[in-house]
């Protein structure tokens, strides 16, 4: 754990908490794909580095959650590197006070309790086919966040930031946060079908195969769909809420519930989306029915 490990050719990554992809550009520079979850983990990666010889010269922000990025203004101020990241992303990251307005809207929180209060702003810039470091392809992977992407290395290795995500997050998270449900079900489909050498997950072991992976992740998703499908019957949100909660024998705390609850708003969409539930007001409160 914590080690900076080889995969392949100049492709290597620095398993952590929260997996960080290196890819020497040369014998003096590196790419980084994300920046730790933690200042500490930044910093451990950072000495690393310097006894390969090598310096930051640009970081690939895949997507804007602290745990990708709270090592981006540490290793900005280390060596003037290059922050890219999508459009979407990039004002989260730019902004970061941003995110947690985002998910607790409204919703009092402790910010000392707060891991996203404690993000330093790191001024990213948006990837383009121009300032893409050479050899490096970006994908596409929406869905976990607003616009994420992934990276494949010439070395033919993907980094797949939180596209899916291991079997030990489902049972710790049992509910973990995707922005847009449905969408992430065809990324997760989507990659199921990609072919690498190897995949690097942000929150599992290295694969040589995703396959297996890719479809537990699909079933998760639509056993959280049909787990919430059950209960609709013309109850309120904060009476589903309940229900999902002890279904899944959850116990949160309160700083917590902002996150559970907006994620199941966002499965409740995607289940509006599919045509298989509507929302309606009735005596000034919320509910929703299956059709």
């Amino acid at each position: 754990m914590f080690e900076l490990k080889h995969i392949k050719g100049n492709t290597y990554y620095y398993e952590a908490f929260s997996n960080v992809g290196v890819y020497k550009l040369n014998d003096n520079e590196a790419v980084l794909i994300d920046a730790c979850d933690h200042m500490r983990m930044a910093k451990g990666l950072n000495k690393l580095l310097r006894e390969m010889g090598l310096r930051v010269k640009t970081i690939i922000s895949t997507h804007c959650h602290v745990d990708h990025i709270c090592g981006n203004s540490f290793f900005h101020e280390e060596y003037g590197c290059r922050i890219l990241s999508t459009k979407m992303e990039q004002r989260f990251i730019s902004y970061p006070d941003l995110e947690p307005k985002f998910y607790y809207s409204g919703i009092d929180t402790d910010k000392r309790r707060n891991p996203f209060f404690l993000v330093e702003p790191s001024e990213s810039e948006i990837i383009t086919p121009e300032n893409t470091p050479e050899g490096l392809e970006i994908i596409e992977l929406p869905g976990h966040s607003f616009e994420m992407i992934g990276v494949r290395t010439p070395d033919n290795v993907v980094f797949l930031a939180d596209a899916v995500l291991s079997r030990a997050t489902w049972d710790n998270y049992m509910m973990p946060f995707f922005y847009n449900v449905n969408l992430s079900i065809e990324t997760m489909k989507k990659i199921k079908d990609m072919e690498a050498d190897c995949f690097v997950p942000s929150h599992n072991p290295i694969l040589t195969d995703i396959r297996e992976l890719a479809q537990y992740n699909i079933d998760k998703m639509n056993e959280k769909k049909a787990l919430i499908l059950e209960s609709v019957d013309g109850r309120s949100f904060d009476e589903l809420f309940k229900i999902i909660i002890e279904k899944q024998n959850l116990r949160i705390k309160t700083e917590k519930y902002p996150m559970y609850a907006l994620m199941l708003r966002n499965f409740l969409q995607s289940l509006v989306e599919d045509d298989k539930i509507y929302g309606v007001l009735e005596d000034n409160v919320f509910v929703y029915h299956r059709k």
